[in-house]
C-alpha cells in the first residue's frame, strides 16, 4: 500500500555502488529525466524498513533551487547534478509507491542545507526536536521557557511538532529549547511520550528531568532545519552528559522568581555568555517575566523582542555611540539591503559617512574585527587578480592579493555559522566590471552554489600550498557584500550588469541641527549585548511571489516604456524578484519607520532609476522636462506612471529623483 511519512529526514548523495538497482548515484532514466539516489543519513520512524537506506529524487526536484537541465549530453547532465548536490545535504520527506514490480520510495519537499566543514560521510544523526520561544508579539504558539518547563515537570503538553515521529517507539532521549536571544536548552533524558491536539508530552520514569544551556561550539555543528535539529553522534553524546550533570528541571519552579528588571533579557542573555566564555557548565535560566505592580503602564517585556529586533536596537545605538547622525529609516532601508540582495552599496557625497555606517553594522552584529575586511578599492586595479591573486605556474605557489579577501573567504567557509563582512571602499575609482567580474557572475547564483573560481582544479596537487588554497571557494549565504562609492568626476559609471545585482541606496543628508539633538555619545545608550548576530538567520525565505498584481502591472508598464526606448532597456524578471524578497524581509520587523508603499518606492530608485542614463533625446519622454516653479519633472510617461498606480506607492523618492535626471538633462543635455 501507498504511505507518506512526515517526519523530516536528512539525506546525503549515495556513493555510486551504494543502491541496490543501479551502479551510479545519478543516471538518465528511459524518459530522459535524471534521477538520482539519495542516502539517508539520520534516524526514521521505526515504521520505516530498516532495510530501506536510499530514496529516489528526479533532477526536475533541483530545478526550484537554481539547478539548470538543459543540456543534451547524459554525461554532461550527470556531472553537473553531481556538483550541484557536492557540497549539500537534503532535508525531505519519504513517500512509499506500492506497485506490482514492488515497493519505491521516493523523497518529496526537497530542501537544500550546506555542509559543514566538519561533516563526514560515514556520519549518522538523529532527529531531536526544537521548541522556540516566541518571537513574535501578535503569535500565540510558541510558548516562554519557564511555563514551558513547567509543562514539563508535571507531564502535560508542551506544544506542537508535526516534523518528528510520534510514534510511541520513536521517543527522542531530549528535546531542544531556543530562547528568543537564540541560546539552547536541552532537557532530558524521556523514556516515554504522548502525542495528542495539543502536541507532546515527554515523560522519564527512572529519573528526575533535567537541563542544561548548550555552548554554541555543540550547536554549530548541528543542522537546525524549523523545527528539528539534525544531531550527529558526538553532539548527542556531548548533549547528554551536559543534561545528567545539570540541574532538576524541578528547581527553576520552586525557586524564588525575581521581580522583572529593565533590560532584563539583555542582562540575562550577556551573562549567559560570559559564562560560556569562563568554561562554567550552564544551567541558569531567564529572569521572571513577571510585571511590577507599583507601574500603571509597564514597559513592554524586553524577552518579547526578536533576536533581530534586539540586534536593530544595538547598531541603532551603536551609530549614537561613534556619533553619527543619520536617518532612521536609512538604518532599516540597508539593513533590509544586506539581508535580501548580494550586494549593498551605499553612494553619495564625501563625508556623509558611509563607511562609518558599515562599521557601526558590524559592531551592532558584535563580530570581532578579524570578521569584518574594509578593502580599500585602487585605481590601478584592471582585472580580478587585483583583488583575489593568481597562480604562479613558475614557483608553483598560489599568490592570494594583499586586499586579503580570500583568506577571509577561505576562514568564513570553515565557520558558516557565523557572520562576515567585506566592504569596498570606493569601490567605483576602478572599472567594477573589471575587477569585479567574476564576483558578479557568482553573487547571480543561488545561495549554496556561489564558489569563486582562484585556478584550475588540476593544478591543485602541483601547489605548495595548495591544501589552503583550494581550487573554488564556496561563497557561503554567511558572508555580507557591501560597498561604498563617491559619485564625483574622479570615479567610474556603474553598468547595468552592476546595477542588476545591487541595492544602491543614497544616503540622506540630515540637518545639521540634528547634532544639536543628539545625546552625548554613551548618554541613554542601549546596553550593549555581548550576544553575536548572525545576517543569514534573519531572512525570510519564501520562493512564492509575494507582490500584488497592482505591483506587478507596475513594473510591467515601466518595463514596456523601458522598452520603447531600447530593447537593451528593461526591467528583468531578477529585479523583480529582488524587490519581492526586499518586501518580505522587510515586513517582519514590528519597529520599523518603512510601510510597505515606502519599500516598494525605496526599491523603485535603488534597483529601476539608477539604469535611466543618456541623452536628452533619448529620455525627455520618460522622464520629463524640469520645472523651476515646481521644482519636479514635467509630465511624461513615467510620472503618469506614478499617477495611474498612486494605490501601490506615492512614489514620492523616485519623483525627486526623476526631478534631478530632468534637471540633469535640462544642463548637459544627458543623465547620469
Amino acid at each position: 500500500m501507498n504511505w507518506n511519512w512526515e517526519p523530516y529526514a536528512l539525506g546525503v548523495l549515495a556513493e555510486d555502488g551504494y543502491a541496490t538497482n543501479y551502479y551510479s548515484s545519478i543516471f538518465v532514466n528511459n524518459a530522459n529525466d535524471l534521477q538520482c539516489s539519495i542516502r539517508i543519513i539520520s534516524g526514521m520512524p521505526n515504521s520505516f524498513p530498516s532495510n530501506q537506506r536510499t530514496v529516489t529524487v528526479y533532477g526536475t526536484e533541483f530545478e526550484e533551487h537554481g539547478f539548470e537541465d538543459e543540456h543534451f549530453d547524459r554525461t554532461y547532465r550527470v556531472n553537473s547534478l553531481k556538483e550541484f548536490l557536492s557540497d549539500m545535504l537534503l532535508v525531505f520527506q519519504v513517500d512509499r509507491k506500492s506497485t506490482p514490480r514492488g515497493d519505491f520510495y521516493n523523497a518529496r519537499n526537497i530542501q537544500l542545507i550546506p555542509k559543514k566543514s566538519s561533516f563526514q560521510e560515514d556520519m549518522s544523526f538523529t532527529p531531536i526536536p526544537v521548541f522556540t520561544e516566541k518571537k513574535q508579539r501578535t503569535s500565540g504558539q510558541d510558548t516562554p521557557w519557564e511555563p514551558f518547563v513547567k509543562n514539563l515537570a508535571e507531564g502535560t503538553y508542551v506544544g506542537r511538532n508535526d516534523h518528528i515521529s510520534k510514534e510511541l517507539d520513536d521517543t527522542p532521549g531530549f528535546l531542544l529549547y531556543r530562547t528568543a536571544q537564540s541560546e539552547y536548552y536541552a532537557a532530558g533524558e524521556f523514556d516515554g511520550h504522548h502525542h495528542a491536539h495539543g502536541g507532546f508530552s515527554f515523560t522519564s520514569e527512572e529519573e528526575a528531568i533535567r537541563h542544561a544551556v548548550i555552548s554554541r561550539d555543540i550547536t554549530d555543528e548541528i543542522y537546525f532545519f524549523q523545527d528539528v535539529a539534525f544531531v550527529g553522534l558526538d553532539e548527542e553524546q556531548r548533549i547528554l552528559s551536559e543534561i545528567q550533570s545539570g540541574r532538576p528541571i524541578t528547581d527553576i519552579i520552586s525557586s524564588p522568581q525575581p521581580a522583572v528588571r529593565e533590560n532584563a533579557a539583555v542582562e540575562a542573555a550577556a551573562t549567559i555568555l560570559q559564562e560560556k566564555e569562563a568554561g562554567q557548565v550552564l544551567t541558569a535560566t531567564l529572569p521572571a517575566t513577571e510585571k511590577p505592580a507599583a507601574q500603571s503602564t509597564p514597559a513592554p517585556d524586553p524577552e518579547e523582542k526578536t533576536p533581530e529586533e534586539l540586534f536593530m536596537n544595538q547598531f541603532i545605538a551603536e551609530t549614537k555611540r561613534m556619533n553619527l547622525v543619520y536617518n532612521l529609516e536609512d538604518l532599516y532601508n540597508f539593513h533590509t539591503c544586506v539581508k535580501s540582495g548580494s550586494l549593498t552599496i551605499l553612494a553619495g557625497m564625501s563625508g556623509t559617512g558611509k563607511s562609518q555606517l558599515i562599521n557601526a553594522y558590524q559592531r551592532g552584529l558584535h563580530i570581532d574585527s578579524g570578521k569584518f575586511l574594509m578593502i580599500p578599492v585602487s585605481p590601478t586595479w584592471t582585472d580580478d587578480t587585483d583583488l583575489i591573486g593568481y597562480p604562479d605556474m613558475m614557483n608553483n605557489v598560489y599568490r592570494p592579493a594583499e586586499s586579503g579577501l580570500v583568506n577571509l573567504l577561505i576562514e568564513a567557509d570553515k565557520n558558516r555559522s557565523e557572520t562576515f563582512i567585506v566592504c569596498f571602499d570606493e569601490m567605483n575609482l576602478a572599472k567594477v566590471e573589471h575587477y569585479f567580474s567574476q564576483f558578479l557572475s557568482v553573487l547571480e547564483m543561488e545561495r549554496g552554489r556561489r564558489k569563486l573560481k582562484l585556478y584550475n582544479r588540476d593544478l591543485q596537487n602541483k601547489f605548495y600550498n595548495g591544501d589552503y588554497y583550494p581550487p573554488e571557494v564556496q561563497i557561503g549565504e554567511n558572508v555580507i557584500f557591501t560597498g561604498t562609492v563617491n559619485l564625483d568626476e574622479s570615479t567610474h559609471q556603474f553598468s547595468d550588469k552592476v546595477l542588476d545585482r545591487a541595492n544602491l541606496i543614497k544616503l540622506d543628508v540630515m540637518p545639521f541641527r540634528r547634532l544639536l539633538e543628539e545625546e552625548p555619545a554613551g548618554e541613554k545608550a542601549e546596553p550593549k549585548l555581548k550576544t553575536s548576530f548572525a545576517v543569514h538567520e534573519f531572512v525570510v525565505q519564501d520562493r512564492k511571489m509575494g507582490l500584488t498584481g497592482e505591483e506587478l502591472d507596475f513594473l510591467w508598464d515601466v518595463h514596456e516604456a523601458l522598452r520603447e526606448l531600447s530593447d537593451n532597456q528593461g526591467i528583468g524578471p531578477r529585479i523583480v524578484k529582488q524587490i519581492d524578497s526586499y518586501l518580505k524581509n522587510i515586513g517582519n520587523l514590528p519597529d520599523c519607520p518603512i510601510d510597505r508603499g515606502t519599500a516598494f518606492d525605496l526599491q523603485f530608485t535603488q534597483r529601476v532609476m539608477p539604469k535611466l542614463r543618456g541623452s536628452e533625446d533619448l529620455l525627455s519622454q520618460l522622464i520629463g522636462r524640469y520645472d523651476h516653479e515646481r521644482k519636479a519633472a514635467g509630465q511624461s510617461v513615467l510620472t503618469e506612471l506614478f499617477d495611474k498606480y498612486g494605490e501601490v506607492s506615492d512614489f514620492t523618492r523616485s519623483r525627486r529623483m526623476a526631478a534631478e535626471k530632468a534637471k540633469e538633462l535640462m544642463r548637459n543635455g544627458y543623465a547620469f
